[in-house]
């Protein structure tokens, strides 16, 4: 969720031609075989009241952003009543080995795993293994002396206070529990030095480093104002103390194996190492980067930490059958993973109506928080293309999904870029969004 403008810098390492050779507006299987083409059966756009020809104005305007260098290349998918209209592989998985994008390219989601997590956490309320308003303690006993930041001393020693009410799995949830995040969140407060330490990817595993979470002090009293947060790592852990299963187990054998999400995971093998999409950042003049360490290539062995906060590896076609699920009402294919009214729950307005302004400024306005993801709460604030009820959660390296139950279109579009050195941010929550809606030409379509 980023500001309206970028630069448009030149293009560098790869020439226009190549770029336009790959650009692929995907041909789809037959209605009922699932690939990393075909996620969901096949529609023509007309017949659910979107255009062919202005899907195919979207995949050209994705074109031009790789071209311009807003990212390497995009893998791109949008749906409408269950029905794929459109797939697109846009501009270079990995341009210094001029390796084109594909729709079977892997990508880290970064924050687009939060939503995931949170799921998880909603199944295990619906099997009445948790409530909501369950304190964490009663399950992770080391949060039960966690303190808060009250100030400092005259010296700028930080002075703390006892919790005046126990952090909730509700407060994890829609990231009201006082946790923090690392110094890309925050670089002035007195707590900044003390969070900005806390490194999960030291080695320590994942019970260990949400043990170090439980001792660094909160930002204010639980409940009390909205922060975003390693609160969905906790959560994680949460799942896999409850269910008694690795964290990652439970996700694959509760919703990546029956949703059909082969592709989705914590690290993926050697042989699929070549699918991967390079992490690539724009530097001082525009130009794009390839980026190491550990925002480079993702693990090819389970990391010691499993993050549900920012994890997971998955492709565009995986993830849209996720959304569907959701879109559905928790429903796929004959499972259902939620019941209606607990996805209602999930997507609905759960903190402060100010509360995402207030953190991030005015292009997060008419935005709101529930429980893991983000609805619009007033579509006329928003600065991209919304209706109200429509919900998302992106990950930092540009990677974007959305549903939208009144329109009932699921869109996925993911690049692999960091926010670099030119100092623009990335656009393609905005830009998805405006060029998904400008592709609806009946709002309610009759059904052909």
């Amino acid at each position: 969720m980023t500001q309206m403008f970028r630069r448009r810098a030149s293009m560098t390492g790869l020439t226009i031609g190549m770029l336009c050779l790959a650009l692929h507006a995907v041909p789809v299987a037959a209605q009922g075989t699932k690939s990393a083409n075909t996620p969901l059966p096949r529609a023509t756009p007309e017949s659910v009241g979107m255009s062919t020809e202005r899907l195919a104005r979207l995949g050209e305007f994705f074109r031009r952003e790789s071209q311009g260098n807003a990212a390497a290349g995009y893998s791109i998918l949008v749906a409408r009543h269950g029905k794929l209209v459109y797939s697109a592989a846009v501009g270079m998985q990995d341009r210094e080995n001029a390796i084109p994008m594909s729709l079977d390219t892997r990508f880290r989601i970064f924050s687009m795993s939060k939503p995931v997590t949170s799921v998880a956490v909603l199944m295990l309320y619906e099997q009445g293994k948790l409530q909501l308003d369950d304190p964490v303690a009663r399950y992770l006993p080391e949060f039960e002396a966690t303190r808060v930041f009250k100030g400092v001393d005259a010296a700028g020693n930080i002075e703390t206070e006892a919790l005046r009410r126990p952090i909730t799995i509700r407060h994890l949830l829609t990231h009201t529990s006082g946790l923090g995040y690392g110094s890309n969140y925050d670089r002035t407060s007195p707590l900044a030095k003390s969070w900005a330490e806390f490194n999960p990817y030291g080695g320590q595993s994942t019970a260990e480093n949400i043990r170090q979470l439980a001792r660094l002090p909160l930002y204010f009293q639980p409940g009390s104002d909205w922060r975003y947060s390693y609160a969905t790592d906790v959560l994680g852990h949460l799942v896999s103390v409850v269910s008694g299963m690795p964290f990652e187990q439970f996700l694959k054998t509760q919703l990546f194996d029956p949703l059909g999400m082969p592709h989705t995971g914590f690290f993926v093998s050697s042989a699929d190492v070549s699918r991967v999409a390079v992490t690539y950042r724009r530097n001082a003049t525009g130009a794009l980067e390839r980026v190491d360490g550990p925002l480079g290539l993702p693990p090819t062995s389970p990391p010691a930490f499993i993050s549900g906060g920012a994890g997971l590896i998955s492709t565009a076609g995986d993830y849209l059958r996720f959304a569907q699920m959701l879109a559905n009402g928790g429903r796929f294919e004959g499972r259902q993973y939620l019941a209606p009214q607990t996805v209602e729950l999930m997507v609905s307005q759960q903190v402060p109506d100010a509360a995402m302004g207030k953190a991030y400024g005015d292009t997060w306005r008419g935005l709101g928080f529930g429980l893991g993801v983000s609805p619009v709460i007033d579509y006329r604030a928003v600065p991209q293309a919304n209706r109200n009820g429509d919900y998302t959660w992106p990950g930092v390296l540009d990677t974007n999904w959305m549903v939208s139950p009144s329109t009932g279109v699921v869109a996925v579009v993911l690049a692999q870029v960091l926010r670099g050195a030119d100092g623009l941010p990335n656009r393609t929550y905005q830009d998805m969004h405006n060029q998904v809606y400008q592709a609806i030409v009946e709002l309610e379509p009759t059904h052909r």
